[in-house]
């Protein structure tokens, strides 16, 4: 077993090492590690030490070119050629370098996909947290007497946010409001309803079918996984509102549930999220049964709290 290990880590060494020589620098050893491409060379008469006399970091590098038994390694507008003393490895080295380049471009891609993807994640997320609002205040303005004007203005907040949404990058949704515009206009309180929740769980299912590939993403906040959370913290506050004002019985399960949720997002996006702000706001909704100055504090307690995962 331990001589089948040593020959594979020979095996691994000869690929990635090569003896060569640089220009005003002398021979040494060319090697591929983590990332980087070193240069060694030994100095001292009796006891030889090896010294880093170039060492090439692979996001620094432009481009790399083989001419015979040359690498011509070009970074930062310089370009460095290396003899190979050992011509059988020229092309394994060529092969390993310009893969490693390869990869390690790919690398700061993704990373630079997965930031992207974050920015528009957050505006998305801030721009969908007005439309849920404005659709709620619809379903809690159809309880008792009705101000249609107040509705319509509803309706319009509602539509203004979605015309930023349709710009979004990420995934596919179609909005239709063209239903709930009529239901309003006839003052049809059924079929508003049935129609505004139609909406919000288009956006809910939305959210809950984003999926990605890159690795980045995952490791950066907000991700996925935290957009739905959000979105799902934001519609039980929304739910908690609404069942203050039509006499709910489930407002303090909920409240128990957005508190957990809030918590959730806390620890897994390291946020540092005053849970406690968010159950005061719980409390005075539960207290201050439908009042607009109380609504409205709640969700701005909500995004405040949130603000590193929500774009304003």
């Amino acid at each position: 077993m331990s001589r089948r290990k040593k020959r594979s880590t020979e095996v691994v060494t000869a690929k990635s090492a090569a003896k060569a020589s640089l220009r005003n620098l002398g021979s040494g050893t060319l090697e591929l590690i983590d990332n980087n491409i070193t240069f060694h060379i030994e100095k001292g008469y009796f006891k030889k030490r090896k010294e880093v006399a170039r060492e090439i970091p692979m996001t620094e590098i432009e481009s790399i070119s083989q001419a015979g038994n040359e690498f011509n390694i070009t970074w930062k507008g310089v370009t460095d050629t290396f003899v190979m003393e050992e011509t059988e490895l020229v092309g394994s080295m060529y092969e390993r370098m310009t893969r490693a380049l390869k990869e390690q471009r790919k690398m700061l891609e993704d990373k630079e996909a997965a930031k992207q993807k974050r920015n528009e994640l957050a505006k998305i997320l801030g721009v969908t947290t007005g439309i849920v609002d404005s659709l709620f205040d619809v379903l809690r303005s159809l309880q008792g007497r009705v101000d249609w004007n107040r509705v319509e203005s509803y309706l319009t907040r509602s539509e203004e946010n979605v015309r930023s949404f349709t710009g979004q990058k990420i995934g596919t949704i179609k909005l239709d409001f063209a239903k709930l515009s009529l239901a309003i206009k006839e003052h049809l309180p059924e079929e508003i309803s049935k129609e505004t929740y139609g909406i919000l769980r288009s956006l809910y299912e939305y959210f809950g079918g984003l999926t990605s590939t890159n690795e980045f993403l995952d490791q950066i906040h907000p991700n996925y996984q935290d957009a739905k959370i959000t979105i799902l913290a934001h519609y039980t506050l929304n739910d908690i509102i609404l069942g203050t004002i039509v006499g709910d019985e489930e407002i303090e399960k909920e409240g128990d549930e957005l508190v957990m949720m809030v918590d959730d997002l806390s620890k897994r996006t390291d946020l540092k999220i005053n849970v406690e702000a968010i159950k005061d706001v719980i409390h005075k909704l539960g207290m201050e049964k439908g009042k607009e100055n109380v609504i409205e504090e709640s969700r701005a307690v909500f995004r405040q709290q949130l603000k590193g995962l929500i774009a304003a």
